[in-house]
């Protein structure tokens, strides 16, 4: 008999396990994280979030906001760098750059980790993620503008998204450094970057040297300004110019604080077999601005 009485003890014990990992996985299904950035004029964010300064809307419909907190997830970054001819004098600050990028994450997400691509030539992949600066070191000095090269900008976004995706990141970025006086190369289009991107369910943040040349009038041109001025935005990253390489530090310095500073907006979704296809973010908090995906169903 009181082998009996511990079998059903036992297979309650079972049940309530599975019924509770099912409870879980529900939630997990139903609630949806995504991150966003906020920041007033002087580029600061707020200390908080109140629940009523976010809204969420998905294909029209208002979902609930369960919780905003400051994002604490490690990140998951690949850099993209220009490497072309076109880059040639702005790889010393390059270099500075990319290390106090790397700096600047693992001084406050030291879990965080970061890859590095170039795209003079083909893309290629010279650290791979790592949580070492001196790893990504070993990658920095690698970097040398390539002769008589163009750069393949839109197909190094579209490799180390796809090479992102297969890594499931909770939280993923691609950060890269464009130069425009150099020619696009890539025959990609910029649809096939946006659908990449939001594939890994990642973010796309560019550093952009602001060109003269025609190489931003042929085809190719247009669609990397494409991806430099819409991807980012529809991916709830940010694009950004510059006209001198000497700024490349201070800029990507503030791209790893708008990353460290990132909010995490947890919401509501009713189960249903159809994802929904449109995600609209708006905020409610005068004196702000928003950055935020405009993707669900990828």
């Amino acid at each position: 008999m009181a082998t009996f009485l511990r079998i059903l003890l036992l297979a309650a014990v079972a049940c309530t396990a599975v019924t509770t990992d099912l409870a879980a996985l529900q939630r997990a299904l139903r609630d949806q994280t995504i991150f966003i950035t906020v920041q007033d004029k002087q580029g600061k964010p707020p200390a908080t979030l109140p629940l009523t300064a976010v809204t969420v809307r998905e294909d029209g419909v208002a979902r609930e906001v369960l919780k905003i907190e400051p994002a604490t997830t490690p990140l998951q970054i690949a850099l993209l760098v220009d490497t072309s001819t076109a880059s040639q004098a702005s790889i010393p600050d390059m270099r500075d750059a990319v290390r106090a990028f790397g700096a600047a994450i693992w001084a406050k997400s030291p879990d965080s980790q970061v890859a590095l691509y170039t795209f003079g030539e083909r893309p290629t992949l010279a650290t791979d993620y790592t949580t070492s600066a001196v790893a990504l070191n070993r990658g920095i000095d690698t970097l040398f503008a390539g002769s008589s090269s163009g750069a393949y900008f839109i197909d190094a976004v579209i490799e180390s998204a796809a090479a992102l995706g297969k890594r499931q990141p909770a939280r993923g970025a691609i950060v890269a450094y464009i130069d425009e006086n150099g020619p696009e190369f890539s025959n990609r289009r910029h649809e096939q970057a946006f659908d990449a991107v939001a594939g890994a369910r990642a973010s796309l943040w560019t550093i952009t040297r602001q060109g003269f040349s025609s190489a931003a009038m042929s085809t190719e041109g247009r669609e990397r300004s494409t991806i430099i001025g819409d991807v980012t935005a529809r991916t709830g990253g940010k694009g950004s110019m510059i006209f001198a390489p000497s700024a490349l530090k201070s800029r990507f310095t503030e791209v790893a604080d708008q990353l460290l500073a990132q909010f995490a907006v947890t919401y509501g979704r009713p189960e249903s077999l159809i994802p929904p296809e449109r995600l609209d973010v708006r905020l409610a908090l005068e004196g702000y601005r928003l950055t935020a995906p405009r993707w669900t169903n990828k």
